[in-house]
């Protein structure tokens, strides 16, 4: 039985991967920089207050959801950054170690700072 070779000059479909992730890492980058002046103002005035007004002025839905999208959308153009920065300079098998940790480092950072902004949402 003779195995099958592949035809070097038969070429694939393009999967498409690549300018999706450009796309997003555009619109990411768009959204941040509408979300953070916003959100860099409601740090700077709670800055050097006690924790009932800095829960006071995240008890209003606005401040809150716009720091949880300003998080969200935060690790999420950083995955896209550093995805593309990892699958440039690794290979293998370790690239899939890198790219989960990748994801797993991004993740932690979501359920960690929106955390804390959830528990100040709601006064917990």
């Amino acid at each position: 039985m003779q195995k099958a070779v592949a035809d070097p000059n038969r070429r694939t479909p393009p999967s498409r991967a690549g300018a999706r992730a450009f796309r997003w890492s555009r619109v990411t980058a768009v959204c941040l920089i509408l979300l953070l002046p916003y959100g860099l103002y409601v740090l700077a005035s709670v800055a050097g207050k006690d924790l009932i007004a800095i829960r006071q002025v995240f008890a209003l839905p606005f401040n809150a959801l716009a720091m949880l999208a300003l998080v969200g959308i935060g690790a999420w153009h950083m995955r896209l950054g550093m995805r593309e920065i990892l699958e440039d300079y690794a290979r293998g098998s370790t690239l899939g170690a890198l790219l989960v940790a990748n994801t797993l480092f991004c993740l932690a950072i979501v359920l960690t700072a929106g955390g804390a902004v959830v528990k100040l949402w709601l006064g917990a």
